[in-house]
């Protein structure tokens, strides 16, 4: 909403117009994106003029059937405003549905000027709904429209038409103004409009160029007229309210990753350029449409310019800019691109997840007590997974340490974690690989050196590459610029790493491989081998602490502390099989003891710290579990005790680390 106000503004008195962005808000499923796009409609209400659509409503919507509602609904009646008229693109839209022989150019002429002279009429008659209908009609017929839309068409083009009547000889010639006119006069030019509709040079892209073409010359001339903004009208412009100025008018699409969507933006963006080169000193040559447009998929296209988001900025070309999150986007952001970087016509942004005290207040909880805290690590802040968790933790006090709050139903029905990964239409874009594919891949889709693109392994488990590029893609996975025992590091969701590994530890016998086969597949694995940050890592999700504390007493004196607790914190966050229904204190005094066993005799102070620090840490990393501040201190005490043994001359990383487990921000 905040971002829609920032970027308003369309031009001052004595200025050009400016160039406008379409603004892209990108999330997950579940991020907020519909949300997000219905709040600032209602924030814009009558102060601005806006449309929307909406191409997650099924079927394939083509170009001509979104410029047809938004013109629809862009000229309806606007208070203190005269009703815009899309003058050009209604005529353009009568010419290409006009059932004309193609043999004889004058009778075909003098059926057009007919054709529109019976619109151009002050009283509307029954024969004019006939005429409406036939051209309907002919709209199906000739695949103008997309079949899915055809009811759509039919209801919002005798508006458009009726609209126009009053002023529909005063546009015709501004309709030859397009390059496939070649200079013609206006009605010669409908000609070949409709002859590029049903000739025998059929060419539907030049259609829809030149009816995009007409849709923006409307945009151009009604803006004037209909951007002022009014008194008490929403409009926080960075400039005096005294200074005159005009508002864009903007048009939301929700969904641009459905079918149609992507090809919309493209001939939007392709027509605009088209004008600015055709009128290189028109003062109005940017049309005053601020696009806000939502996608829960990445598009190749909008990455020439901008860095995908799962990539991290550190190695990336300095012509390419990262993206930021939608408060601090901007329209000088996204016009000043600066240091080099790339112009683009897309402005791609991110929906921030919910904040933790937004979290606190939909749970009627304090920001800081267990069950916040739990919602807020293990969603992420995904506005539609704390809804899904609301009501069962708005009725329940959280047990601090306890881990089966989130992974059981209290009606024994379907294991929930599995059932919230078939609600994230994780395989709507993979045909043949099904949501038990998708928990089979857990340990390789939560391994957090395969998440990266750039990633190599010999891994050859079916379906996990493809897995991993759907995951980047659906914008499940983010970089993550922080140091760390792996280059090119990136972070999968933590509510769909979760919910993957938990599904998988809970998979019935005989329903597939189970979270021991898969993790000792990814154990196995050379390049895993290869690391021994790595080897840990499958080791401790393998239950096999021993090895784990072993490797970390032996590197704590040999490497420096911050790297040291780099890879540490890596490894903590290795997921686990262990009983759900046994708490915190229990398991970890099992595995320490599991430890103990392990090396009865000549434990060093080191090891018995790095036990309980490894214990207590992973325990307390899973997502599902409460933490509480017992916890913590177990954490802390053991960094505290580490630094008192440090053979190195600097300790300040281990103490910092123990302050943040204190705050329970470790790991």
């Amino acid at each position: 909403m905040q971002l829609a106000r920032r970027m308003l503004l369309n031009r001052e008195t004595g200025n050009p117009s400016r160039p406008q962005p379409v603004t892209l808000l990108l999330g997950p499923v579940g991020s907020g994106k519909t949300t997000a796009l219905e709040a600032i409609r209602r924030d814009l209400g009558w102060g601005v003029v806006h449309a929307g659509f909406d191409f997650g409503q099924g079927g394939r919507a083509g170009t001509i059937d979104v410029l047809t509602k938004l013109a629809y609904s862009l000229s309806g009646k606007w208070r203190n405003r005269p009703k815009p008229q899309f003058v050009r693109f209604t005529i353009a839209l009568i010419a290409v549905q006009a059932e004309l022989s193609g043999r004889n150019r004058d009778e075909d002429l003098a059926q057009l000027k007919s054709l529109l002279g019976s619109l151009d009429r002050v009283i509307w008659t029954s024969a004019m709904d006939g005429t409406l209908d036939a051209l309907t009609e002919t709209a199906k017929a000739t695949g103008l429209v997309e079949p899915p839309y055809a009811d759509l068409f039919r209801q919002t083009f005798p508006h458009l038409v009726r609209n126009i009547r009053p002023r529909l000889g005063k546009a015709l010639r501004s309709l030859a103004d397009f390059p496939h006119a070649e200079g013609r006069s206006p009605f010669d030019a409908l000609l070949e409009l409709n002859r590029l509709a049903h000739g025998s040079a059929r060419d539907a892209k030049a259609v829809t160029e030149w009816l995009m073409a007409a849709f923006l010359g409307d945009v151009r001339e009604n803006h004037p007229r209909l951007a002022k903004p009014e008194e008490k009208s929403p409009c926080t412009c960075d400039i005096s309210p005294q200074r005159r100025h005009w508002h864009n008018w903007v048009v939301v699409l929700d969904d641009v990753d459905h079918a149609g969507g992507t090809e919309f933006l493209a001939d939007l963006i392709a027509a605009r350029e088209r004008y600015a080169v055709q009128h290189p000193n028109d003062r109005e040559a940017h049309d005053a449409l601020l696009v806000i447009a939502t996608s829960g998929r990445w598009h190749d296209d909008w990455g020439t310019a901008w860095l995908a988001p799962w990539k991290p900025a550190s190695g990336a070309p300095p012509a390419v800019r990262p993206i930021v999150d939608c408060e601090e986007a901007s329209y000088d952001d996204w016009a000043n691109p600066g240091n080099g970087a790339l112009d683009s016509p897309y402005y791609p942004v991110r929906i921030s997840p919910q904040s933790i005290g937004r979290i606190a207040r939909i749970l009627h909880s304090g920001a800081r007590t267990p069950k916040v805290t739990l919602a807020h690590r293990a969603t992420g802040g995904l506005p539609s997974a704390v809804e899904q968790l609301a009501g069962r933790l708005r009725a329940t006090d959280a047990r601090e340490g306890g881990r089966d709050l989130l992974t059981t139903d209290p009606r024994g029905e379907q294991d929930p974690c599995y059932r919230r990964l078939t609600e994230l239409a994780l395989t709507e874009h993979l045909d043949d690989v099904h949501v038990d594919d998708f928990v089979t891949a857990a340990p390789f889709a939560t391994a957090p050196w395969l998440i990266p693109d750039a990633a190599q392994s010999r891994i050859d488990q079916p379906h996990v590459g493809r897995i991993l590029t759907e995951l980047r893609t659906s914008l499940w996975v983010t970089a993550k610029n922080s140091p760390g025992s792996t280059t090119d590091q990136a972070a999968l969701h933590p509510w769909i790493a979760a919910n993957l590994v938990s599904a998988l530890a809970r998979r019935g016998d005989g329903d597939g491989p189970t979270y021991t086969d898969q993790f000792k597949a990814l154990r196995d694995d050379p390049d895993t081998a290869q690391d021994p940050v790595r080897l840990a890592y499958c080791n401790l999700a393998l239950g096999d602490i021993g090895e784990v504390v072993t490797f970390f007493e032996r590197e704590f004196n040999r490497i420096p502390h911050a790297e040291w607790i780099a890879k540490l914190e890596l490894v903590l966050n290795a997921p686990d099989d262990l009983p759900s229904g046994r708490d915190h204190a229990e398991l970890y005094e099992e595995l320490v003891n599991l430890d103990n066993a392990r090396r009865p005799n000549d434990r060093s102070e080191i090891r018995n710290n790095v036990a309980r620090l490894i214990a207590a840490g992973w325990l307390t990393a899973n997502p599902f579990a409460v933490r509480g501040q017992d916890q913590h201190q177990v954490i802390a005490n053991a960094f505290a005790a580490l630094a008192t043994t440090s053979h190195q001359p600097d300790v300040g990383a281990l103490v910092s680390a123990k302050e943040a487990a204190r705050r329970g921000e470790f790991p």
